[in-house]
């Protein structure tokens, strides 16, 4: 998935140095108009970064989410005498007046300056990743923010597990005004991989009885393994203590705002099937709620993007947020 963002955002987000000498992260960083901050907070280091246009006073934030990759948001890798700098934020912060603060936060363990060729897992990331560590996080850089600049909207937005950061996010810090929740699953991830061994199965792609065994082991994975050492890291990959901080529906923290709430959901998603997100409205509409803008991009993938014909791919993740944007002026 990174690599084809490498592919895809290195045409808008790239800079060039011809030198053979290692960016500082102040050269990366300064490279697409952000600024480093940081924060302790709880012997923790919250590195985040700022991007603001103008000199009109900031009355708005906006706080993005990313998703589960372990990796920066700001990276660089040297071929031959070309030294190319990378930017994993998609250009949204480039479509905001002057009155915005846009931010995003790195996750923790990636705040150096790292060779997009030789990304680590460092340890510190395989201990922290949690659903209430992220939360924790963004909910200290919001405060901080929110202390000196006395915001009139505060807008979270997240894409993939970002999604149920953003959520969770929402119901516990109430200065948030507008939330997006964007290719994220209503149900828990491990509803979402036995669903997609059924439509496996209803593709005639696996037997019933393959189908079924599959399923099985993704329930006694999550039973038998997961929920019985909920705090284990020590492992490769998700760590159980990821996989058991995000095992609550993300639909019950959506159901508990009362915030203008905005889904965005891609019929040909391959990371969260848009089939759990259909219970969104309809819980919506049983419980009288009407908070909720849900969207649907027909034809989209997990990154919101369209395959086309000859290899050519319809990016709409700009429209999105465009959308997304002129939706929380509206609201």
């Amino acid at each position: 998935m990174r690599q084809l963002l490498i592919t895809m955002l290195s045409i808008l987000t790239t800079g060039y140095l011809f030198a053979q000498s290692i960016p500082t992260k102040q050269e990366l960083v300064s490279e697409y108009g952000f600024e480093q901050q940081e924060l302790s907070r709880e012997s923790e280091e919250i590195v985040y970064y700022i991007y603001q246009q103008g000199t009109a006073k900031k009355t708005k934030l906006v706080l993005y989410l990313q998703g589960s990759d372990p990796s920066p948001l700001f990276s660089y890798q040297i071929n031959k005498e070309e030294v190319k700098k990378y930017c994993f934020l998609r250009g949204d912060f480039r479509n905001l007046s002057e009155e915005y603060l846009f931010v995003a936060i790195e996750k923790i363990g990636f705040e150096g300056v790292i060779d997009e060729s030789n990304i680590p897992k460092p340890k510190i990331y395989q201990e922290k990743n949690s659903l209430d560590n992220r939360v924790f996080r963004a909910n200290e850089v919001i405060n901080h923010l929110n202390s000196t600049y006395q915001f009139d909207k505060i807008i979270v937005y997240g894409h993939s597990e970002g999604a149920p950061v953003a959520a969770r996010l929402a119901t516990q810090n109430k200065t948030v005004t507008h939330l997006g929740f964007w290719a994220g699953n209503a149900l828990p991830d491990y509803f979402d991989f036995a669903l997609e061994v059924r439509k496996e199965y209803y593709r005639g792609n696996l037997t019933p009885e393959k189908a079924q065994k599959q399923i099985d082991e993704v329930i006694s994975g999550f039973v038998e393994e997961i929920a019985q050492d909920t705090s284990n890291v020590n492992m490769e990959g998700y760590t159980n203590l990821r996989w058991w901080s995000y095992a609550a529906p993300p639909i019950n923290d959506l159901l508990k705002l009362d915030i203008p709430v905005y889904v965005q959901v891609a019929t040909e998603d391959e990371s969260a099937p848009i089939e759990s997100s259909y219970l969104i409205p309809l819980e919506f509409a049983r419980l009288g709620k009407s908070n909720l803008t849900y969207k649907v991009c027909v034809g989209c993938d997990h990154g919101f993007n369209i395959k086309k014909k000859q290899g050519k791919i319809d990016h709409k993740w700009n429209e999105i947020f465009l959308s997304f944007m002129q939706w929380t002026e509206k609201k």
